[in-house]
């Protein structure tokens, strides 16, 4: 595959990810919204001669047009589509920082943005993606994280680079994919979300980062609200910069703007759903409570969800609360008590049963779910924003964790020997049995688990079985060749050698197969899922990557089954017959495998985490699908790559609280 087709791929399938995104956030119903925006303060950016004298010093040249660049930081100011424009032909450096208050559209205008540098791209150009800095440590190296989420939004990325130049990333292990690839040959733009999200004590070492990891000649945008971004440089010792980065601020909403907005989004000016505003509008532009909480985007989106219901036809029309409550200063006293009113009432008009996707779950539930999730970010995940599923597993104390993990496994091991060996020996050998094998399971899996999983991305283990596959499918293979040949034989010390060199194969290295047709199955199925490279068109979403880790867990789980399980029941048959045989070598397999997967993937431990929230009732039965139908259908949540968020960070701050 050459470059210009890897990132032409790339580049189908970040458009694709963003345009739909847009569409589930609402961005073009009933229009965009106007955001406008000017230069940032002089403390907020570079000096002007500054940036233009470094674009026109660069190797070759500037990036632009020196002719389009406008004599100050002034003419960075615009609207709308405009941003674009701002960043490939206004910015000397084509770096850029967007500055904002809470709600002020910041994240839309980089989705605006990323659509916009697509369209303009040529062939070979840089492909823009877009990052939530949440969830980076800034002691991580910077294009190791990225390279991390380049491969769990696009699997194909983490295909080994098969380009004529391979460049590494001495902070990685192990030879270069594609991802890295792309990041070291500066062929990804980077779109960085959300500085303000991550901890305030790591702002100025993340800025640090940013200009150690992205040279002054990569283009890049930052977003950030206004005020911790100043914070961030104005340190009582030395002062951090992005190094070559302009900066712009957002504007709040004009009134004649968020009137005409509530307006045609209720059905048009002179209908009698818009006239329900009119006391609302009255407010628009002054230094009232309303006023100043429906000057920006979010205050909007969740004003119209609450008073603009979408159309149904109920037998008995509900009731709908009316925008006039919204002025009344004796109940909200300030903008924060009208913000308050919104998130509140944001969840159960997003749950009403009166819509055209009538949801599956009470606005209850979802109010339950909801805010148990928003603690267990807040409490257990350092205030991040980023809901990963494979995550959950950090909500269940350790000490708690390890034994359900236990008795599960435990539960399935017992079940399967007793009722094998009570079928052939009887009930009461049966159930003996059962129990000694499910506490000894239930024993070794509970204390292993979570000693080798690590937290992170799911399905790593695709990724390397298919090295480990050549090797150990071939010793496997070489195992039980000797074995054949020697237990056909009868002879009682070439069982115990057969037995040596199974578990000497099988003990030294984590996965493989057995002989014939088990060697042929599991052998075929692992390697094709450990070769098989995803379409670098293709998106993997939260429920995607769920689908691609459950499949790793499930084939892991064959192969250590099928390799452990058929070495000791062959050394059990050989002792105590047919049914003994069957019963310690399903035993044995099943807990091996079961082991095996729960520590390689994410899976088998996020099902157990799920049955004992669900128990507790704090989320409801199929958790996925809420979390999909919220993004989908609710606007509660977004998507951002694998991981979904909440509509905004302070709907997730609330819900905490």
């Amino acid at each position: 595959m050459d470059e210009d087709k890897v990132l032409e791929q790339l580049a189908v399938a970040v458009s694709t990810q963003w345009d739909n995104e847009a569409a589930v956030r609402r961005v073009n119903d009933p229009y965009p919204l106007p955001v406008a925006w000017e230069a940032a303060g002089d403390d907020l950016a570079e000096d002007w001669s500054l940036l233009t004298s470094l674009a026109c010093a660069w190797p070759g040249g500037p990036p632009g047009d020196p002719a389009l660049w406008p004599t100050d930081g002034a003419g960075l100011a615009g609207r709308n589509a405009e941003i674009g424009q701002v960043l490939s032909e206004r910015v000397p450096t084509r770096r850029l920082v967007i500055l904002g208050e809470p709600g002020a559209g910041k994240s839309v205008l980089l989705i605006r943005l990323l659509q916009d540098i697509i369209a303009r791209r040529a062939a070979g150009d840089p492909v823009p993606v877009l990052f939530s800095l949440a969830s980076w440590d800034p002691h991580q190296p910077l294009k190791t994280w990225m390279a991390g989420q380049l491969r769990r939004t696009h699997p194909g990325l983490a295909t080994v680079a098969p380009l004529p130049v391979t460049l590494t990333d001495t902070t990685d292990r192990g030879p270069s994919d594609l991802a890295l690839y792309l990041l070291n040959a500066g062929l990804i733009l980077p779109l960085l979300d959300g500085f303000d999200e991550l901890p305030p004590a790591r702002h100025a070492t993340a800025l640090d980062m940013l200009n150690r990891a992205l040279p002054t000649r990569q283009p890049l945008v930052l977003t950030s609200r206004t005020d911790p971004y100043r914070t961030a440089l104005t340190r009582p010792i030395t002062t951090v910069r992005l190094n070559g980065a302009a900066a712009i601020q957002l504007l709040p909403l004009k009134a004649e703007d968020a009137a005409d907005y509530l307006c045609r989004d209720a059905g048009g000016r002179h209908t009698p759903a818009a006239h329900r505003w009119n006391t609302v509008i009255a407010h628009l532009g002054t230094a009232s409570a309303v006023g100043q909480a429906l000057a920006t985007p979010l205050g909007l989106f969740l004003a119209r969800t609450i008073y603009n219901p979408r159309p149904d036809t109920p037998s008995v029309p509900p009731p709908v609360p009316h925008p006039d409550e919204l002025c009344d200063t004796a109940v909200y006293i300030d903008r924060g008590a009208i913000n308050t009113h919104l998130f509140r009432a944001f969840i159960p008009a997003a749950y009403t049963p009166y819509q055209p996707n009538p949801p599956r779950w009470t606005a209850e539930q979802a109010h339950r779910t909801f805010v148990f999730l928003a603690q267990f970010q807040q409490n257990q995940r350092t205030g991040s924003p980023d809901i990963a599923w494979w995550e959950l597993r950090q909500a269940i104390p350790r000490h708690t964790l390890r034994p359900l993990v236990g008795l599960v496994s435990g539960l399935v091991v017992g079940l399967v020997v007793g009722l094998t060996l009570g079928l052939t020996l009887g009930p009461v050998v049966g159930l003996v049995a059962g129990l000694v094998a499910g506490i000894m399971n239930g024993l070794m899996d509970g204390l292993m688990v979570g000693l080798t999983y690590v937290d992170g991305m799911p399905g790593v283990r695709l990724r390397r079985m298919r090295s480990e596959l050549r090797v150990d499918g071939l010793a496997m293979l070489v195992g039980w060749l000797m074995a054949g040949l020697m237990v056909f034989g009868g002879l009682g010390l070439a069982a115990g050698l057969v037995v040596g060199i199974e578990f000497g194969f099988t003990a030294g290295l984590t996965a493989g197969l057995s002989a014939g047709l088990a060697f042929a199955i599991g052998f075929g199925l692992a390697a094709g899922l450990a070769t098989h490279a995803p379409d670098l068109t293709a998106n993997s979403g939260p429920v995607r990557l769920l689908a691609l880790d459950r499949r790793t867990f499930l084939a892991v789980g064959l192969l250590e089954t099928l390799t452990f399980g058929l070495a000791a029941g062959l050394v059990a048959e050989l002792v105590g017959g047919l049914a003994v045989g069957l019963a310690v070598g399903l035993g044995v397999g099943l807990g091996l495998g079961l082991l095996e997967g729960l520590n390689d993937t994410a899976w088998g431990v996020f099902v157990i985490a799920c049955a004992y929230f669900v128990v507790r009732r704090k989320i409801p039965r199929h958790l996925m699908e809420f979390l999909h139908d919220a993004h989908e259908h609710r606007g509660v949540l977004r998507q951002a790559g694998a991981v979904y968020q909440f509509r905004h960070i302070d709907l997730q701050r609330h819900l905490a609280q």
